[in-house]
């Protein structure tokens, strides 16, 4: 198997979930909902301007569904240049502020030299990739990720702390967890008059239900309510000790010794399956949370070598 595959996310090709639209002259215009003009299934289950939609989204990573960066385009719908907010990558050859960049030059950001209604300075835009639930039920129907689109940094920022807040809480899980996400205007700072869509994203749901969620249990059902299920079942760990001393294996044996770049690729990983690199914040997490991060940092690591057998003890 070729190592570091990257996970790639098909989203439906009909169109974008935008808060705007075209005028019929060309104009762009705001709209105060969801544009999902382009999806009738979305239609008959939210109705034709809907101000909230139910999320599920489809990995733990967050930038596997979620990007932002700052663009400029020409009149020709050529991209001139992208930027990262620190440095400039110039796809074309260009002049500013009566200096000359090459096609494929890179430079520190040339955009914050320049006033904010310069036409050449780069313009935001995030995109999100999720599934679309029905409503209430949350159900998904289309197994291909809806992909929504912003030119609104806050927007952006708002999305993106709710996620990473989110994941924390939930031990480092983003799938299974319900999310809401909703549309509201707000005035602009130099004309109150004019006002623009503001997107703000939250789970549906308090921490205990969330975790809930995350774990993979039905709605109501208690973590510890599942060592009553079956006669067969294989016998899990009472206390969370067990499967922090794993984790302390598993770092160990891909990592070792305590140099400081072996520390922080152990706090790395901490970080990618825990959602936090603070060793005590995961000796608080919940059993069952404990217990699917381990598995999934275990995939990682051991690739095809099982350290622990079918029972969950470790192979001496």
């Amino acid at each position: 198997m070729i190592k570091n595959i990257k996970y790639r996310i098909l989203c439906d090709p009909r169109d974008k979930i935008t808060s705007g639209e075209k005028t019929e002259k060309g104009y762009p215009r705001s709209l105060p909902y969801f544009n999902i003009t382009a999806f009738p299934e979305l239609i008959e289950a939210y109705g034709e301007q809907p101000e909230e939609l139910y999320l599920f989204f489809p990995s733990d990573n967050i930038t596997d569904f979620f990007d932002c960066e700052y663009n400029l385009y020409g009149s020709n719908n050529q991209k001139k240049r992208s930027c990262d907010g620190v440095t400039c990558i110039h796809r074309i050859p260009e002049e500013i502020n009566g200096k000359s960049y090459k096609a494929g030059e890179e430079s520190p950001c040339v955009c914050q030299s320049l006033p904010e209604d310069d036409k050449n300075r780069c313009k935001y835009v995030a995109y999100l990739k999720a599934w679309i639930a029905l409503p209430d039920i949350w159900k998904i129907e289309n197994p291909l990720c809806y992909l929504f689109m912003t030119h609104s940094k806050n927007s952006g920022d708002a999305i993106y702390s709710e996620l990473d807040k989110i994941r924390t809480l939930a031990g480092g899980c983003l799938r299974g967890v319900q999310f809401k996400i909703n549309v509201r205007m707000v005035s602009g700072r130099k004309d109150a008059k004019e006002r623009f869509p503001i997107w703000s994203l939250q789970s549906a749901g308090m921490v205990s239900e969330i975790r809930q969620q995350a774990a993979g249990l039905p709605y109501g059902v208690e973590p510890k309510e599942i060592e009553q299920v079956p006669e067969k079942a294989i016998e899990q760990p009472k206390d969370s000790t067990y499967h922090l001393e794993r984790i302390k294996k598993l770092l160990a044996d891909k990592h070792p010794g305590k140099a400081e770049k072996e520390q922080a690729k152990k706090k790395e990983l901490l970080k990618k399956y825990f959602g936090t690199s603070n060793w005590e914040e995961v000796e608080k997490m919940p059993l069952d949370v404990l217990e699917r991060s381990t598995g999934k940092l275990k995939k990682e690591l051991t690739d095809d070598a099982e350290l622990f057998d079918e029972k969950g003890k470790e192979i001496k």
